[in-house]
């Protein structure tokens, strides 16, 4: 009797078991190929249909059977300020939905913070099992994207467009171009910075070649954002390099008015106070409670006689489809994210994470409204850094938690 009671008893351990190894392999081997999939997809996929699908495949069912297998994770996961916040802004957004006017159904809807959310527990289930594998998947992507740019730069040259340099494939225009390839842009110069040497080629030259593609599309904003991106660094671990970046900063965009004034100038303000102006005329018929998430907006611009359904403003977006309350929920977790980044400002993984959310959100301010969604460009500007940002959370409570028992014995 005995001998049968403790067979038994053996049989969900041994189950239990095979499941978290089977958790740990997808984490360790599954989800480093996942984020290369996602931060380089766009490069080579073609399709944006099929970058969406790549996502699905390779990172978010992954993390989700990861998760399921391993449900003793979510202790960890779910304790963070960002992840809550995050939740709570979904759900307001989803609510929002008993209002809204659009033609989507809700379970389509539904799926998009979910996808996101995997975005977060994907980085953290890498920061807490593999956090060496996640640094190469960042590393191998910044390579690999820098190999794109160049491939780009070299193929539009060529062609000698008088045009701005557009794109290929899944970036199919010069503001997708210049959003993606300067988060990468941000990442190297975050490497730079946080590098043994000042002198160390493959940053150097990786930042020149995104640089001069950035410059190509004539895209302003990400310049914009990159000068702010590079303050933060410099001010977030003040040192001798921090002179170096300002000083590079400053140099770089002396010599762009000096050599070619028109990539500033040319096109004016793109239209861009008649559109903000037209969409908060708009938002002033529901300030509060917002037009509801994913609510069709016209804005019309009388100096092109054609409607736009985008703000070019990921404030104003989040204001008109989510009111003032989801404006403040919105402003929390980038409050939540900076104060972590600020106070962990030591640690590389949260420098590097900070300084691409830096980049993103000046970016967003000029460009962007869809701030839930699939995963395409915005989720470079947005969701992407968070996610690194989380890990870096995760890592620090993980790191925490062992200095803690070390103590204790």
């Amino acid at each position: 009797m005995t001998t049968l009671h403790q067979k038994s008893d053996s049989a969900p351990n041994s189950a239990s078991r095979r499941m978290e190894t089977i958790s740990d392999w997808l984490v360790r081997n599954v989800l480093p190929v996942g984020w290369v999939a996602l931060l380089t997809g766009m490069f080579w996929i073609g399709d944006r249909t099929f970058y969406h699908k790549l996502y699905y495949v390779f990172l978010a069912t992954p993390t989700l059977l990861a998760v399921l297998l391993r449900p003793t994770c979510l202790r960890s996961l779910l304790t963070s300020p960002l992840v809550a916040v995050f939740a709570l802004f979904s759900l307001y957004t989803l609510t929002t939905l008993a209002w809204s006017s659009t033609d989507d159904p809700f379970s389509s809807l539904a799926k998009r913070p979910l996808y996101v959310l995997m975005l977060f527990f994907s980085a953290g289930l890498l920061a807490l099992k593999a956090p060496g594998r996640l640094k190469i998947s960042l590393q191998g992507s910044a390579l690999i994207a820098s190999l794109a740019g160049l491939a780009s730069l070299g193929l539009y040259l060529y062609e000698g467009s008088p045009d701005r340099l557009t794109g290929y494939g899944a970036l199919y225009n010069p503001l997708l171009s210049s959003h993606v390839y300067g988060a990468f842009m941000a990442l190297w110069a975050a490497n730079w910075f946080l590098g043994k040497s000042p002198y160390s080629p493959m940053p150097l030259i990786s930042l020149a070649v995104l640089g001069t593609l950035i410059i190509a599309t004539g895209s302003r904003t990400p310049l914009v954002a990159l000068a702010v991106a590079c303050a933060w660094l410099a001010l977030a671990n003040w040192n001798r390099r921090s002179l170096l970046i300002l000083a590079a900063t400053i140099l770089t965009g002396i010599l762009l008015v000096i050599v070619d004034p028109g990539v500033l100038t040319s096109r004016g303000l793109s239209l861009r106070p008649e559109i903000w102006a037209n969409t908060w005329l708009q938002i002033l018929d529901a300030p509060w409670l917002g037009h509801g998430y994913d609510a069709p907006m016209k804005i019309w611009i009388t100096a092109m006689d054609y409607a736009m359904a985008d703000p070019h403003n990921m404030l104003l977006a989040v204001l008109y489809y989510c009111g003032a309350v989801g404006l403040a929920l919105w402003v929390l977790l980038y409050v939540v994210a900076l104060l972590f980044a600020w106070r962990n400002r030591k640690d590389p993984l949260t420098m590097i994470a900070s300084t691409l959310l830096v980049f993103g959100l000046v970016a967003s301010m000029t460009e962007g409204g869809s701030f839930l969604s699939r995963p395409k460009e915005h989720w470079f500007l947005i969701w992407i850094p968070m996610a690194l940002l989380f890990a870096a959370e995760m890592l620090h409570k993980s790191k925490e938690r062992m200095h803690a028992l070390t103590e204790k014995v």
